[in-house]
């Protein structure tokens, strides 16, 4: 499995359509996310761009689990780049367990 950075561009002027998938969008991120398909998930504050972290065997692949977004439509993908590696901070030392 490889990880990739992917950078989407997403429309400068969204139709009411748009707004409207988000939150069939966001149950969408979530379910990625917890099957690590998805390991980051960002938007720039002006919402012009959104960067995604993700796990997939190619960039083939790739896009197939982006495909499965609501909003994909909508949504120009710039690049893929595959990264030697992604760390996020909370992430790295296990849970402290109090039982």
């Amino acid at each position: 499995m490889n990880t990739y950075m992917v950078e989407v561009q997403l429309p400068y002027a969204p139709s009411p359509d748009f707004f409207a998938l988000i939150p069939a969008q966001r149950l969408k991120i979530a379910e990625l996310m917890t099957q690590r398909k998805f390991l980051s998930y960002t938007v720039s504050a002006d919402r012009l761009k959104l960067w995604i972290v993700m796990n997939a065997k190619d960039v083939m692949d790739a896009k197939e689990i982006l495909s499965q977004q609501p909003m994909d439509k909508y949504f120009t993908y710039t690049s893929f780049r595959e990264l030697m590696f992604h760390e996020m901070a909370g992430f790295m030392y296990p849970a402290v367990s109090l039982n």
